[in-house]
């Protein structure tokens, strides 16, 4: 179990890093091509594609090297840490709450 949860999260960060690679690099062959186009330089959408494949393909592999002590690990630990402890601090008040009620007698 504990695998197919290390797996989830690696999946996650994954399409994190793909996403945010395919969003900087269409913004950057946009920004190129409007250059061009100005500079009178003529070239195909074949090669704007080629260069987005392997522009994502190289920041995806670079953020997972640059994030590999992360890529196991829940996305957002803080607030799962955060939730565990409320999580852990109502069962040890319904545990007291309980105590005390099974203290008092009953008249």
């Amino acid at each position: 179990m504990e695998i197919v949860k290390k797996a989830g999260n690696f999946v996650s960060r994954l399409i994190r890093y793909v996403i945010f690679s395919i969003l900087l690099s269409f913004s950057v062959s946009v920004v190129l091509a409007i250059i061009n186009l100005f500079m009178g330089v003529r070239v195909s959408l074949g090669i704007y594609l080629l260069m987005n494949f392997w522009f994502d393909l190289a920041l995806v592999v670079l953020l997972c090297i640059y994030n590999s002590h992360k890529m196991f690990a829940p996305i957002n630990k803080p607030l799962i840490t955060k939730l565990e402890r409320e999580r852990v601090e109502r069962a040890r008040r319904t545990k007291r709450v309980k105590k005390r009620t099974k203290g008092k007698k009953v008249s």
